[in-house]
């Protein structure tokens, strides 16, 4: 009887190691990671470089464009953003960002998780059969992120999102979308690189895709350590500008004022 079950078995023991051996292997994103600085000399750093410039260049649409010169009304002399002021940057800037400030990857088959050390801020990238469904989702900064493998690169979607009006490097709408590559290489002296590149669509925020593209490097004995406040008083801000604007002054409320305003409340 065990004779009658032996090729059988042994058959399928083959297929499944075949199997499994043209399955592609799967990098490991897992570890803290900082600015990528490739051998040699340091360039000389230039005004405005990474993505924190204005996005003047960014083909807007008018709608668009309008939105960006509205908000930028309300930033004042200090030209404050909200991550000054505890807010979660949302995407994509969290990403764009990240590196000044390490970013750590915690990885699972089924789910990438993503640590922003500002703010503590979290993504996760579902993949496979996990998911929210579409009805359960609730809108946020991160918006919704699922992935799937493209041979050795992980592609990460993302929907769901929040009006992302108040960031610098690439504002967008609720109805954006954006999409992720994440790779894993090595560069000329053999350090670990985790390259990354970004395509926003959103055609009531611009003209055409927008692309941007950076890497990181593994921080060498790095942590995340606790970076966290509330952003109560940042809105609270925004809305007294708005006041401003609307009696025809100047935006030029301060943080000490809004502390004020709540203290008198108390």
């Amino acid at each position: 009887m065990a004779q009658k079950y032996a090729f059988p078995l042994a058959l399928a023991a083959l297929v499944c190691a075949a199997a499994w051996a043209a399955e592609p292997a799967r990098p490991d994103f897992t570890g803290i990671w900082t600015s990528y600085v490739p051998p040699g000399p340091r360039p000389p750093r230039t005004a405005g470089g990474g993505f924190r410039g204005p996005g003047a260049t960014l083909p807007y649409t008018p709608e668009g464009k309008s939105r960006v010169e509205d908000y930028r009304k309300l930033l004042g002399p200090e030209n404050a953003n909200p991550a000054a002021y505890c807010v979660d940057y949302g995407m994509p800037s969290m990403m764009e960002n990240a590196g000044g400030y390490p970013i750590e990857f915690i990885q699972k088959p089924d789910q990438l998780t993503i640590i922003y050390e500002v703010e503590g801020e979290m993504r996760r990238v579902y993949m496979g059969d996990r998911k929210i469904p579409p009805e359960k989702r609730i809108p946020t900064r991160q918006g919704y992120s699922v992935g799937h493998w493209e041979g050795s690169t992980l592609v990460a979607e993302t929907t769901d999102l929040e009006d992302g009006i108040d960031q610098s490097s690439h504002p967008h709408g609720e109805d954006a979308k954006i999409v992720e590559r994440f790779s894993l290489g090595t560069d000329e002296k053999g350090t670990k690189v985790l390259s990354y590149e970004m395509t926003l669509t959103d055609p009531a925020f611009y003209t055409e895709p927008v692309k941007t593209q950076k890497k990181w490097m593994p921080l060498a004995n790095g942590y995340i350590i606790t970076y966290r406040c509330p952003d109560e008083f940042w809105l609270a801000l925004l809305d007294a500008r708005r006041a401003q604007l609307k009696a025809g002054k100047p935006a030029d409320a301060k943080m000490s004022d809004v502390y004020k305003a709540y203290e008198a409340k108390e």
